[in-house]
């Protein structure tokens, strides 16, 4: 039975086998539909998620945001969960909730999981859009960054916490988290996908590196791939111009979709 709150905000649940459950919201429409993964630490109530809503109601097509376990108003506690594990979640959503072709959206760690998703079920896929993609961030900024005394804190508490620039709660880093990412690195190889990928990248953004994107690039082998850079936009990428880049890479999507269907 669902929690009355949940229903009331248009937030459903699906459950995993364990009994740990995932809260979403769904826009029934047309296709292809939308997926979108937040980033870390992030949740489906974000700018970006609820902007592509917005647009996703305005046109009637199909369009799917939820929380990642440990995140929101999903189950679990953060410092328990990986890549892994938040890949998984939206392999639920999209095996359980989804049919035909999907645009799946992954935002900053969101991006990773979506490269995840891509590999293991193509045939799903219609389109990528990356915008700060960050997969392998566990590796190359995560761990090569942090202080001796926080390796050692984190050795032996499991987890440590660090001072966030957007948020007052303080940014958790597990070694569930970094485990999981040594396991599921992406750019030590080819990036073998058939569909269209658009990555967005701030010019200003300095939580993952613009060349995250350009190696993308490189590692990404996909017949339709392309990169736009914006200026004067930071890692949020949520300001009005921003979302317009979003909705316009939607729309392309959608319009490659589509004729393929004929």
């Amino acid at each position: 039975m669902e929690d009355n709150n949940l229903v009331k905000n248009n937030l459903h649940k699906i459950f995993h086998k364990s009994g740990e459950y995932i809260s979403y919201s769904m826009i029934k429409g047309s296709s292809p539909n939308i997926i979108f993964l937040h980033g870390l630490m992030s949740d489906m109530n974000g700018t970006k998620a609820l902007a592509i809503e917005n647009f996703a109601k305005k046109n009637k097509q199909g369009y799917i945001r939820f929380d990642c376990r440990g995140h929101g108003q999903s189950s679990g506690t953060f410092p328990n969960y990986g890549i892994d594990d938040w890949a998984a979640d939206a392999e639920l959503i999209l095996n359980e909730l989804t049919t035909g072709p999907q645009i799946i959206i992954g935002s900053s760690m969101g991006g990773w999981s979506m490269l995840l998703i891509a590999l293991k079920q193509m045939n799903r896929i219609g389109g990528l859009i990356g915008i700060a993609a960050a997969p392998d961030f566990t590796h190359y900024n995560t761990w090569r960054k942090l202080k001796q005394k926080h390796k050692f804190e984190l050795n032996s508490k499991g987890y440590i916490e660090l001072p966030s620039d957007y948020q007052d709660s303080p940014y958790i880093i597990s070694k569930t988290l970094l485990d999981s990412g040594e396991k599921n690195l992406l750019l030590n190889k080819p990036i073998n996908l058939e569909c269209p990928i658009r990555l967005l990248h701030g010019l200003d953004d300095k939580d993952v590196s613009i060349e995250k994107s350009l190696k993308l690039m490189k590692y990404i082998k996909s017949p339709d791939l392309t990169l736009t850079i914006v200026k004067d936009t930071d890692h949020q990428f949520s300001s009005n111009q921003n979302i317009e880049i979003i909705i316009d890479k939607i729309k392309e999507l959608s319009q490659i979709i589509k004729q393929k269907s004929l």
